[in-house]
């Protein structure tokens, strides 16, 4: 689940998104858009201090395109994998991909060793474009018996050639390298994106792995554009507009909703490597953003900042957050907007605040029919808790596939509805709300109980800064609720604190869904984009001292 916060910036008419054609292409929408910009900056690397405009990214992506294919010989649906940081040499290997009709996976680029190994593998990668430091974890023991499968290493950035030289002799079988700028450097001119069919694999992305090992989400072009169109529409996403994202290119946000949102909208996407806390509105005030992205997981440890004059000097008119939060909305001049979206549909409902009454999400869009079912996929009554599946009304608004990974993408897409692995129900008003992933739902006493729900009212609680609930076993043969929580500073007497903390839930909840177990933690395990690891909280083998609330007494459990 994802949200967005609506901000009081400048007043200004919002542009249309460039029509979604059943015929397009992302490489379509860039020569299109390039003509129309030209020289207007598409994406800024402050940090960097690089940018690249909208034609000069054309330029680049064809010449790449050519060489890949008609030099190195990578036909379309060949897989490279982009094992790179944020940066223009980035996105020029992106596109240069794209018109070549190559399909893209990128690699987080913090991966090491055997999560290497496993974003290689199971991208079944036959280019890897990468930079030098990139070449030395390549090399690694654990990692370079698959270097054998690659057709070509494209070397991009700054970095020694010698050193680069050297790790890879030392492989049992050559690699075929070449340099990301003879790649890409002016030459021969051919349209080889014409060809591409917008039902054809654009890219790969993967999930977040939240629950298990990360799928790589196969994406066709018409899916990818109808995604991020839906975002800008959302957003009010225009020419005038400038977009500040502080996460990584190979996460859907940054790279579909992100650049490819802001390709169809002809504005200026300001991209940063890594989200900084202390300076997240600094950076957008300087780049004088009117949009930006914010994650609910982590929008915690903004509101942690210590309080500044400078809170509501920004032009930003929406931020993609989360959930309510009433201090932060005041404190930074903004109203929320709530949304439910997933990697392999896209934007299923959202509503602005103020437009509904109602905890909810809103309703679904009209492009999708949405049913929540109990585990024998039959239709559950409004307001009780099931998964949320999805039917698209319209072609080509769901993945294709989980890319080689049949089994899952088989489970997935069973009896002919989209099985999202989330947890929700209709209320009252009609709106989709959001109950957690069906893996973090607990059974206590014949009850589903939804943990996201327990979450967000313990977030409420002043003394808390996040935390992270999750069901362990009871001796009924149920489950019990277990609270893993990070202070914003030391609680002092663990009892009293735990005590003052259910006291204020009870106000809150129903009695049923008050943790019986509170466990005090420095940090919460998270995935790269900030979300809560719940099913590495739960499979440790050991936890940090508890409290048992209904027996008064600490313990020491086990998973």
């Amino acid at each position: 689940m994802n949200g967005m916060v609506h901000g009081t910036g400048p007043d200004a008419l919002p542009a249309p998104v460039t029509a979604i054609e059943i015929g397009n292409t992302i490489p379509r929408v860039l020569v299109r858009q390039a003509q129309r910009f030209g020289a207007k900056p598409l994406i800024a690397f402050p940090r960097q201090r690089q940018s690249l405009s909208y034609d000069g990214l054309l330029a680049f992506s064809k010449a790449g395109a050519y060489r890949l294919q008609r030099v190195h010989g990578l036909a379309p649906g060949t897989i490279a994998a982009i094992y790179l940081q944020n940066s223009a040499d980035y996105v020029k290997s992106w596109f240069s991909c794209l018109f070549a009709g190559v399909v893209d996976a990128p690699i987080n680029r913090e991966f090491r060793k055997s999560s290497l190994f496993f974003g290689l593998t199971t991208a079944a990668a036959e280019a890897v474009f990468t930079d030098g430091q990139g070449v030395e974890h390549l090399v690694d023991p654990e990692v370079r018996g698959y270097l054998g499968n690659l057709r070509v290493l494209v070397l991009a950035g700054d970095y020694d050639r010698a050193t680069v030289d050297r790790l890879l002799s030392a492989l049992p079988t050559p690699v075929p390298v070449v340099e990301l700028d003879a790649l890409t450097a002016p030459g021969p001119d051919e349209d080889l994106w014409a060809t591409l069919k917008s039902n054809e694999p654009a890219l790969i992305r993967f999930t977040s792995g939240t629950t298990g090992p990360a799928k790589g989400i196969l994406q066709s072009h018409l899916h990818v554009l109808a995604k991020s169109a839906v975002h800008n529409e959302v957003l009010e996403y225009g020419p005038d507009d400038v977009l500040y994202t502080p996460f990584p290119l190979h996460h859907n946000l940054a790279s579909i909703n992100g650049l490819i949102g802001t390709l169809q909208a002809g504005g200026t996407m300001v991209s940063v490597a890594k989200f900084s806390a202390s300076g997240f509105w600094r950076e957008a005030r300087e780049c004088g953003a009117t949009l930006a992205h914010l994650l609910q997981s982590i929008a915690p440890l903004v509101s942690a900042q210590p309080p500044s004059p400078d809170d509501r000097n920004h032009r930003v008119r929406y931020l993609w957050s989360g959930r309510p939060d009433p201090v932060f909305e005041e404190r930074f001049n903004v109203r929320r907007v709530q949304l439910y979206a997933l990697g392999e549909v896209g934007v299923v409902s959202y509503k602005r605040g103020g437009e509904e009454a109602g905890a909810g999400m809103g309703r679904p869009l009209p492009q999708m029919e949405v049913r929540i079912i109990d585990p024998l996929d039959r239709p559950v009554p409004s307001g009780t808790v099931g998964e949320i599946t999805v039917r698209p009304r319209q072609p080509h608004r769901v993945m294709l596939a989980y890319h080689n990974n049949l089994p899952a993408t088989m489970r997935a897409f069973r009896n002919l509805w989209f099985h999202t692995g989330d947890g929700g129900y209709f209320n009252e008003t009609g709106e989709l709300c959001f109950a957690g992933r069906m893996g973090d739902t607990i059974r206590r006493r014949g009850v589903n109980i939804s943990s996201e729900q327990i979450d967000a009212e313990i977030r409420r609680y002043a003394a808390i800064e996040d935390c992270g609930v999750i069901a362990v076993p009871s001796e009924t043969g149920e489950q019990e609720i277990h609270a893993c929580l990070v202070w914003k500073a030391d609680p002092g007497d663990g009892e009293k604190a735990f005590d003052l903390l259910s006291a204020f839930l009870a106000e809150r909840l129903p009695k049923s869904y008050l943790p019986r177990f509170y466990e005090s933690m420095q940090e919460l395990p998270r995935t790269n984009t900030g979300k809560v690891r719940k099913a590495a909280l739960r499979e440790r083998p050991r936890y940090g001292p508890t409290w048992d609330r209904e027996k008064s007494c600490w313990i020491q459990r086990s998973s």
